[in-house]
């Protein structure tokens, strides 16, 4: 019995360093310069992915198509295939998709995030008005943290 819980607390330590390593590597990214990927004076979401992603193209790819139609001509989406672009994913860490990339308006990296990110995520992210308000949690925030 104390060997199965011995080996449960050395799993336990070990997915709970990788998550710490994963949060530290996205802060890591934050407040790089990215100016020469705006296009526009607006700020831009990188969103990466593959041809082979299921979430993709069935999570991911609504959310930044709420996005687009929410944020008119406030914001710029575009997506990135990482296995065309390995340097762009390099650049800013990607080993994952989906993930996203948030560059504010002035060039700066506001946000990386490994993994999908909501539409209000995102929206929050960049300071957008409709996005959740700080300190308002949204449904799936409380599901996460139970």
């Amino acid at each position: 019995m104390t060997d199965r819980l011995l080996v449960l607390l050395i799993i336990a330590a070990v997915v709970a360093a990788i998550w710490a390593l994963v949060r530290l590597r996205a802060t890591s990214y934050r407040g790089r310069d990215a100016a020469d990927l705006l296009e526009a004076d607006r700020p831009l979401i990188l969103a990466f992915s593959t041809p082979d992603c299921v979430p993709c193209r069935t999570a991911q790819k609504p959310a930044l198509e709420k996005l687009r139609q929410r944020y008119v001509d406030r914001v710029e989406v575009r997506e990135v295939d990482a296995t065309v672009h390995p340097e762009l994913a390099d650049r800013f860490g990607i080993l994952t998709v989906p993930s996203t990339v948030v560059v504010g308006a002035d060039g700066r990296v506001r946000a990386v995030n490994y993994g999908l990110a909501l539409a209000d995520k995102l929206a929050l992210q960049l300071g957008l008005d409709g996005g959740p308000r700080r300190g308002v949690t949204s449904r799936l925030d409380t599901v996460r943290r139970t």
